[in-house]
This record gives structure tokens, sequence and C-alpha cells, in this order.
């Protein structure tokens, strides 16, 4: 009992190592919870034109919420570090960013469904009932956009006050919100409960984020439209970031609107493949990536950045080595895996043997990223997002050509293949930047180029 007493105390001192434990346990409970949706929605309505037509709004309204909402989570926390360390308004700036992303993205949003009234006919080929369905799910769960980037803004700024926890287990809340929601109208509304628990969902989980800051009083938090300098550098340095945001957000956008090219149900084969691949990986990075960044970014802002180069070779090392593991097993169970998450309800059973093909070749790239997303990081805390941007453009561009070369051959199998494909490239780009840009850091150079 000493000796395990004595662990747990070694472990608990460490603050990086601990903080990612819990962290990584919230995070996954959290997430847990929202990854059961899409099985609901398998067992509820399985593989049809009306989830073919859900799924692929569902993807265009996150590739638009993503553009703002991901980046914000994770760039923000370099700079609210900088403001503790120098004594500043937190609330002020925080406030200013919710209020001018709520007044943008809402006319961004506005912009976003004329245009896709537009061009939807011309690069999909849903039929005209379901491209009027489309129309009709998009305006309904539109306000994702924004709800969606107001809870990361909350959830980026509590993690740099090391509150893991909250933004951790707020999706469950969500979730929990959303199958209510569904199961309740799901006989009533169709397809469309989906689209309104999703909204429904996220309100309750902003306003869950802004009672706890409220709660614990980190700051005050006030909404009013001011520029200032470090506002004007925020978002500065977060357009590249933004738009290699874009650029990879649109993967899963183009990877389905290929996939419509292919015949009724392949868009939800996809899109069912994909969340059973995402699971492991959110399991992997989620609670690592947002620890990491925290601690990262305040020793970096309080001149301890000799260590960054060597964090990140430690951390790396340590996620190759789980993501391989984990990668063993999903490979030796791939079937077992998918029968035990889609044999049940509406779902065709006939579908299952494509899903686990698709599963199995999404998994390839599983191990490059989980990897990737550590450099990712890197970048962020010493504010170089441009590196980042241009690898997504790229790889962006790399995805659609791999997809429209593998898709004549396999179908929906070498969408999975490309997206694999690319996650290798990325890799090896990024990591190769990374320690070509921070080999002046050995030298004690807090600016990078």
């Amino acid at each position: 009992m000493k000796i395990l007493s004595k662990f747990f105390t070694e472990i608990r001192n460490r603050a990086l190592v601990w903080d990612t434990i819990t962290t990584s346990f919230w995070v996954t409970l959290g997430k847990a919870v929202g990854f059961l949706i899409p099985f609901f929605i398998a067992a509820w309505y399985g593989v049809t034109v009306e989830t073919d037509a859900f799924f692929f709004v569902y993807g265009l309204v996150l590739f638009m919420a993503g553009i703002f909402a991901s980046m914000v989570t994770i760039v923000i926390v370099p700079y609210v570090a900088e403001l503790k360390a120098e004594y500043q308004d937190i609330g002020n700036f925080v406030g200013n960013i919710l209020s001018l992303s709520g007044l943008g993205l809402l006319i961004l949003s506005i912009l976003f469904l004329l245009v896709c009234r537009l061009i939807l006919p011309f690069v999909t080929k849903f039929s005209s009932n379901s491209l009027e369905l489309i129309y009709l799910l998009l305006l309904e769960i539109v306000p994702l956009i924004v709800l969606l980037a107001w809870t990361s803004i909350l959830s980026g700024t509590l993690n740099t006050y090391k509150k893991f926890i909250f933004p951790a287990i707020s999706p469950a809340i969500r979730a929990i919100i959303c199958l209510g929601v569904i199961f309740i109208f799901k006989d009533k509304i169709g397809v469309h409960s989906v689209a309104l628990g999703y909204v429904v969902g996220e309100i309750f989980r902003f306003v869950f984020l802004a009672c706890v800051i409220r709660y614990l009083k980190i700051f005050k938090l006030k909404f009013f439209l001011q520029f200032n300098p470090k506002l004007w550098e925020f978002f500065k340095t977060s357009s590249y970031q933004i738009i290699g945001t874009a650029a990879f957000g649109f993967k899963p956008v183009a990877d389905r609107m290929m996939a419509s090219w292919l015949g009724e149900g392949s868009v939800s084969v996809l899109y069912y493949a994909d969340r059973l691949y995402m699971i492991p990986i959110i399991f992997i990075i989620d609670g690592l990536a947002v620890v990491i960044l925290s601690h990262w970014s305040n020793r970096f802002y309080k001149s301890e950045i000799k260590g960054l180069r060597q964090d990140v070779k430690n951390v790396e090392t340590v996620v190759v080595l789980i993501a391989f593991l984990i990668l063993v097993i999903l490979f030796m169970f791939n079937r077992q895996i998918v029968n035990i998450a889609f044999s049940r309800g509406a779902f065709d059973r006939a579908k299952l043997s494509e899903v686990a093909m698709v599963f199995k070749c999404f998994l390839i790239g599983f191990v490059p990223l989980a990897w990737v997303q550590i450099y990712m990081r890197g970048f962020i805390v010493v504010k170089n997002t441009k590196i980042i941007m241009k690898c997504a453009i790229f790889m962006n561009l790399l995805t659609i050509v791999l997809n429209f070369v593998l898709m004549q051959f396999f179908k929906v199998v070498g969408i999975a293949l490309a997206s694999s494909f690319v996650s290798v490239f990325s890799l090896v780009y990024l990591r190769g930047k990374f320690y070509k840009l921070t080999g002046k850091q050995e030298e004690g150079n807090h600016e990078l180029p």
C-alpha cells in the first residue's frame, strides 16, 4: 500500500501528467456520450435518403462552425496566458471576441445559406426532393455556427485557467439534451428532430460554461464591441489558422459531396465509419492536447522556452506508442466493433460489411493523424499558424485529387483510403517543419521564424 500511495503522490506532483490523466478521463466521458448519437440515429433511422441529407448538412455546418470554433479553442490559449502574465482584463478580451464573432458569424451564416442554395445542385447528385430537404435542414441547424464558436471561446478560456474538467464534460451535457430531444420528437418530425436536438443541446452547453465562469469568479464576462491592439493581433494571427482550419474542415465536406456521386446510402456509410474512427482519436488526443497546450503556453510566456522542443519529443513518443497499440486492437476486432455499433434497429445488415471495410481503411491513417496533432499544438504555442495554413491548403487539394482517383476503383472505400494517405503526408510535412523552425530554440531564441 505504501508503494502504491507513493506512486500516486508522485503522479499528483507532476502537474502535466496528472492533468493529462484526469482531463483525458473527463474528455473521454464527455465525448463518449456525444459519440452515442450516431449509433442511436443508425438504430432509429438506418441508412436512408433522409440520413444522407442530414449527415451532408451536418458536415456543411460543422465545416462552417469549425472555421472559427476549432481554431479559437486552441489559439485563444496562448493569448489568455499572455494577458494573465501581464495582469490584463481577461473579461474584456473574451467579451470582445464573443461579440465580434457573434456578429460576424451571423452575417456569414446568412451568406452561407444563400451560397448553398445556388451551388449545391451543381456540385452534388442529390435528387430534387433530397435537395429541398437539405435546404430545410440547413435553415434549422445553422444557429450551430454561432453557438459552437461561443462555446469554443469559453472552453479555450477555461482551459487556460486549467479548469479542464468543465469544458471536458460539457459535450456530454449537449449530447444528453440532444438525445432527449431526438427521442421525444423522432416520430413526430422525423430527421428534423436531430437538427433540433443539436441546436438545443449546444444552447444548454453554452449556458453551462457561462455559469461555471460566473460561479468560479474567474473573470467578469461582458459582451461589448471595441477593437484594441491585442484583439487585432489575435485576429491577425488567427487568420492563418482560420484559413488552415477552413481547408482542413472542408475535407469531410468534400468527402461527403463526392460520396453523393456514388449512390444512395454512400454518405451515411462514410459518416458511420468515420464516427467509429474518430472515437479512439478523441480518446488519445483530446485530453492530452488540451493540457499540453495550456501547460506549454503558460511556460512559454513565462520565458521558460528552451523546453518546448524536448516537451514535444517526449509527448510524441507516448502518443505514437499508445496509438499503435490501439490500432492493432482495432484491426483485430474491426468487424466485431462494427456489428456491436450498428447491427440493430433500422440499420440495413447488408451495409455492415461496407461500413467495416471503410472503417478499416480509415484506420491506416490512425497513427499519423494522432501524431500530427502534437506538432500542430507546438506551432500554435509559438503563434506560427501560417505553416498549419499552408499544410491544410495543400492537403485539402490532395484529398480531392486522391478521392477522385481512388473512388473510381474502390467507390466509398477509396475516399477512406485517400484520407489515410493525406494523414501520412501531413505528418511528414509538419514534423519536418517543426523541428526545422524550432532549431534556434535550443539557443534560447523566443521569436521563431
